[in-house]
């Protein structure tokens, strides 16, 4: 007498890859009217086989159980990597073998007995739907001909979604590798603008790349202006600030504007260094042009000078972005210094972030800040030609200036 009762093999794929779904699948043999032995003979544990020979295996498996009478009863199921970040991998992979189970249940026909379930794992899963513990031992899948072929049904399933998406993520080579971590793979997943909705965001090499920053060298022209582009920008950057203002004068007041800005990148904990106070490079710079109008080319070769050296210390320190803060001043012209930044970023192969600070109220949230913080606010820009600069109506130029003024 042909016996009647059924084993159902389990087995997984994707549990290692940082991209999308684990897939389950389920897997039992008609008791009665068998699959040929030449094809029996051939299930192997899908690893183990090359990709043609598993994918003329998954059509042969598919094909005989759609017959009317199925010689093969399966069930595929599959766990988005949402699933996967919620409950964790292991719980992810239970649930999927769960669901896989209870569909093939469904298509067993009532008259076999479910004897055995055999799992090529070695969780010890256990599932309230069955009545028996299911047996779990690693590498069943090259013995039992039943988790062999659930192997490669869950194998070449996951196969045919990656490379789906593979069409959607070109960059990120889905289709070669399937998303495990290979060194290819980890070198494009740099930074968070690579991570993807399919990602699994709580595997480590996804974490690393979502708090990971590109750096970018942000000139300050003062501690106030600093305020607004420090906050803004240091969720999304690795900051270096970089304090270069040749143009304050006198030095005392320079060093005032300079404590104040150090006050402001301990307050939020951001990186900055000090350039040279170089006041005679600037004057030089700005020889014959000191009377001009405010924001004519007396302010251009202040700016000019100011980001030209911005971008110089940007690509000494190997930083491919660089803005300033002389973008959060009403008082300065945005759009100069929008195409002197773009002249420096292509002598020197970087890119400047043009950042209008002053838009969102960013002039107002400064003074806010400066206001909360006790930070020290002038009143003129700097500059000893500017028509706020004190003892403005005392006419001097850059060649009888007393250097005892602003060096002491």
């Amino acid at each position: 007498m042909s016996q009647t009762y059924i084993k159902i093999g389990i087995d997984e794929a994707g549990r290692g890859p940082w991209f999308w779904p684990v897939v389950a699948a389920a897997l039992a043999f008609h008791p009665i009217h068998s699959i040929p032995d030449s094809l029996l003979r051939r299930l192997q544990d899908s690893k183990v086989l090359s990709e043609s020979v598993r994918e003329e295996l998954f059509s042969e498996l598919i094909h005989y159980a759609q017959w009317e009478e199925p010689q093969i009863f399966f069930w595929v199921w599959v766990v988005d990597s949402q699933m996967i970040d919620a409950m964790n991998i292991k719980q992810a992979n239970k649930e999927a073998m769960r669901r896989a189970l209870i569909e093939i249940q469904r298509k067993i026909p009532k008259e076999f007995e479910i004897r055995s379930v055999v799992i090529d794992w070695n969780d010890n899963y256990t599932f309230q739907e069955l009545s028996i513990k299911p047996i779990s031992i690693i590498e069943w899948d090259r013995k039992v001909s039943e988790i062999s072929g659930a192997s490669i049904l869950a194998k070449v399933f996951r196969d045919k979604l990656m490379d789906t998406y593979s069409l959607l993520y070109p960059a990120l080579w889905v289709d070669s590798n399937k998303w495990y971590g290979t060194k290819k793979h980890q070198t494009v997943l740099q930074w968070p603008k690579d991570v993807t909705w399919a990602h699994r965001l709580t595997f480590a090499p996804i974490v690393r790349a979502l708090s990971r920053k590109p750096k970018l060298l942000l000139h300050v022209c003062c501690g106030p202006d600093a305020t607004v582009p420090i906050m803004d920008l240091k969720g999304e950057y690795d900051l270096l600030c970089y304090w270069y203002d040749p143009n304050i004068q006198p030095k005392k007041e320079y060093t005032k504007r300079l404590r104040a800005f150090q006050k402001v990148c301990e307050q939020e904990w951001v990186e900055w260094i000090e350039g040279e106070y170089d006041v005679e490079r600037f004057l030089s710079v700005i020889r014959w042009l000191e009377h001009t109008p405010e924001k004519w080319e007396k302010c251009t070769q202040c700016y000019d000078m100011r980001l030209e050296r911005s971008a110089q210390i940007a690509k000494e320190h190997g930083i491919k972005l660089f803005t300033s803060t002389l973008n959060n001043s009403p008082h300065k012209d945005m759009l100069k210094m929008y195409a002197l930044g773009d002249k420096y970023a292509e002598e020197y192969g970087l890119r400047f972030l043009k950042i209008p600070f002053r838009k969102n109220d960013g002039f107002n949230r400064s003074v806010a800040y400066t206001k909360l913080y006790d930070i020290y606010r002038q009143n003129y820009c700097g500059c000893i030609y500017s028509d706020t600069f004190p003892g403005k109506n005392k006419k001097k130029t850059s060649n009888d200036w007393d250097e005892s003024n602003w060096c002491g």
